[in-house]
């Protein structure tokens, strides 16, 4: 299933034509204000993370959706979802991740899309848990993920010199 609906958005596979947006988000610093690895440096980054997800698809038949309001489709408010993620001391785990214009924030779209993720991990995938990876100064995104049924689990050194990332975890059985 390629796309999938909330309340107010609209959860879809991303295409190539959404490299431009990709970057406008992406290549934004104020959409990485909590990532050390900062905002993408140019389009070319935007397009190399762009086909990693829709290879993602292609093998695991789900991944980072595109997301559009409802009330607005055509236009992407930003990318989020479900892939599969090795990490270090962790193993392969299946990982909500997300991010937003900063337009579209403060409106819990985060919430809405996640509870979205949530849904399709246990009706599509019959998956028994999900994860989520934050830095620990997110106080936001942390606070959707608790939101969201999430509890601190372990953390993650995953960026030298940087504290460690907070490993949450949502079973859904």
């Amino acid at each position: 299933m390629t796309r999938h609906e909330t309340d107010r958005l609209i959860l879809r596979k991303p295409d190539s034509a959404d490299g431009p947006r990709l970057f406008a988000i992406y290549g934004d610093p104020e959409t990485h204000q909590f990532n050390p690895a900062g905002p993408h440096a140019d389009a070319a980054v935007s397009m190399a993370v762009l086909g990693g997800w829709l290879d993602h698809w292609q093998r695991h038949g789900f991944g980072i959706w595109a997301i559009e309001e409802k009330a607005n489709p055509g236009f992407v408010i930003g990318f989020g979802g479900l892939g599969w993620a090795k990490e270090a001391g962790w193993g392969w785990i299946l990982n909500l991740g997300y991010r937003f214009s900063p337009a579209a924030w403060g409106k819990g779209y985060a919430t809405e899309m996640g509870q979205g993720a949530i849904d399709y991990a246990a009706e599509r995938l019959a998956a028994d848990r999900i994860h989520g990876l934050v830095r620990p100064h997110h106080a936001k995104s942390v606070r959707v993920l608790h939101k969201l049924g999430f509890r601190e689990v372990g953390t993650l050194e995953d960026t030298p010199g940087e504290p460690a990332s907070l490993v949450l975890e949502r079973s859904l059985r």
